[in-house]
């Protein structure tokens, strides 16, 4: 699955489908993979392509400007683009040939896609503000969720139960409704969620520190839960009423 993604990953560089580019670098597509064949990466096709804004997006992810091809070229190498060049750190602006090996032609370049997308399946869901957002909203794989203890301070039930949450949703009002869903609460109930043993969790940042299996208490307001035995008021607190036998 890994070896396809990368492929897809540089099949959108070269055409210059944005979109899926900044989705499959969300999922930790290796953004430094070659193919088997050319050695060429996805920051040579763009660089090729003279996609600036993936090039600037490669680059923002790590793409290595060093990485040869199968001929010995870098990225610049092959590049004709000065504004590209500008982004690379070069100074070069010569085609210095830079052509992919004629008996290796990738389909995605015989047969480029009509509409400038390539086909990611359930995978491209278009979110808001994407380029802010790295992990953004994506089917959930089981490495893609984070996998936390949770229980209610003192509850009469010292157990813990397992939720998991996805990464890409790790904020403090997605970890307080997917608690109060798995622990049967409202949320106006929670007065705040403790990470054991003493810290309290306040905003969004604190949350996506979380690791697997961190244990978590979720507080309650003082009224929310009624830990006495029985629904009668104490004698003690009622001295001045009669008793009868």
């Amino acid at each position: 699955m890994a070896n396809i993604l990368e492929e897809k990953l540089r099949e959108a560089s070269c055409i210059g489908d944005l979109e899926a580019v900044e989705i499959l670098l969300s999922r930790n597509v290796n953004v430094n993979s070659q193919n088997s064949v050319n050695g060429w990466t996805a920051l040579h096709w763009a660089c090729k392509r003279g996609n600036e804004k993936i090039v600037r997006q490669l680059l923002n992810y790590g793409a290595d400007k060093s990485v040869k091809n199968s001929k010995g070229e870098t990225p610049s190498d092959i590049c004709t683009f000065s504004n590209i060049h500008e982004l690379l750190g070069s100074n070069k602006n010569i085609d210095t040939g830079g052509q992919v090996s004629n008996a290796f032609l990738p389909s995605y370049i015989k047969n480029a896609p009509l509409n400038g997308q390539i086909e990611l399946g359930p995978i491209r869901i278009k979110q808001p503000d994407l380029l802010s957002m790295p992990n953004t909203s994506l089917p959930a794989t089981q490495n893609d969720e984070l996998v936390l203890k949770v229980r209610i301070h003192d509850s009469p039930d010292p157990d813990f139960i397992e939720i998991e949450i996805p990464k890409w949703k790790l904020t403090y009002n997605a970890l307080l409704k997917i608690c109060c869903e798995e622990l049967g609460l409202s949320e106006s109930q929670v007065d705040r969620i403790r990470k054991l043993p003493n810290t309290r969790l306040r905003k969004d940042n604190d949350v996506k520190r979380l690791t697997d299996f961190q244990t978590l208490e979720i507080v309650l307001k003082s009224r929310s839960i009624d830990t006495s035995s029985n629904c009668y008021e104490s004698i003690s607190a009622r001295k001045d009423q009669t008793i009868l036998y």
